[in-house]
């Protein structure tokens, strides 16, 4: 595909009214998969719909911990997934250690299946096992029925800030502002993927074998795993705190004011404006189906 230099502009094509879903807390985290919505919130609950209908199915509340003060305050929420009726929750626990919870939905029962000194910022469902992604820049991959570490590999030489994961690829983003593409099955390594993106890595997405890097230094660029070349290079105007991509179109925060611009790879296609704050993240459903969500509230949009 051509390289392109896209150049915001600010002309709308149409409006659109997204549907909006808030909470009685600030939002942290979101996850949606097998027609779940799973929430977290800042007050150390997580709140799981179902996403058809938005109705509430259960409110998970994570138990209290006392910080330095010895004051109880809500567990921090790093991380969500949802596999087979059971949510993976990791959260913080005292002296900033980690808590790892498994939560079946049919039976309605938390269970702590791992407490660690590690600094784990990132979790998720890998069949019956689970792959983290540390604060170190390394990912392992645990089987909880054993209790037992596959594998513990280094994936770069930076502090981590985020990833996203495409059936059996994992795409780590850190301080360098490059991606390292790593086999989850094996923890190897398989590509590094820079150029564009000079700055840490604010969001990342993958489609089959494209990837979206939106780096602090307000650039967004789309690469090619298997070149690692870019194919679309973007100067944004804001931080682009989140960025998602799918077959033929991709959508990144756009401007301070929280809007998100969503183009095809040749234009810009329309500006979306709703919500208050600035972003947490975004993510692609479908092709035609958008959910942003900041601290305030979750927005999902159909996009024509």
């Amino acid at each position: 595909m051509k390289k392109l230099l896209l150049i915001l502009f600010t002309s709308l094509l149409f409006a659109i009214t997204p549907q909006k879903i808030t909470f009685g807390g600030y939002i942290s985290k979101v996850v949606v998969a097998d027609n779940y919505l799973i929430v977290g919130l800042e007050n150390g609950e997580i709140i799981i719909k179902n996403f058809k209908t938005l109705k509430n199915i259960y409110t998970i509340k994570l138990p209290k911990i006392e910080d330095f003060m010895g004051d109880k305050i809500a567990m921090p929420i790093y991380s969500l997934d949802v596999n087979n009726n059971k949510v993976l929750i990791l959260a913080g626990g005292e002296d900033s250690s980690r808590e790892v919870f498994i939560f079946d939905i049919n039976q309605k029962k938390l269970t702590k299946i791992l407490h660690t000194n590690d600094s784990i910022m990132r979790a998720k469902f890998v069949n019956d096992k689970i792959l983290f992604a540390y604060l170190s820049d390394e990912i392992s991959l645990y089987q909880p029925k054993n209790k037992k570490y596959l594998y513990r590999y280094q994936i770069g030489e930076y502090v981590f800030s985020t990833w996203a994961i495409n059936d059996n690829k994992v795409a780590i983003g850190d301080e360098s502002g490059n991606i390292k593409i790593a086999n989850i099955n094996t923890g190897k390594k398989i590509a590094i993927i820079k150029g564009f993106n000079k700055d840490q890595t604010l969001s990342v997405d993958m489609y089959k074998n494209l990837v979206i890097n939106g780096s602090s230094d307000k650039r967004v660029a789309i690469y090619d795993i298997n070149t690692k070349n870019s194919i679309l290079e973007l100067e944004a105007k804001f931080l682009p705190y989140g960025a998602t991509i799918t077959k033929d179109k991709f959508a990144i925060q756009y401007d301070e004011k929280n809007d998100i611009a969503v183009y095809n790879f040749n234009k810009k296609m329309q500006l979306l404006k709703g919500h208050t704050m600035p972003l947490n993240g975004m993510k692609f459903i479908t092709n035609n189906e958008l959910l942003s969500y900041s601290p305030a509230e979750i927005l999902i949009w159909n996009i024509k």
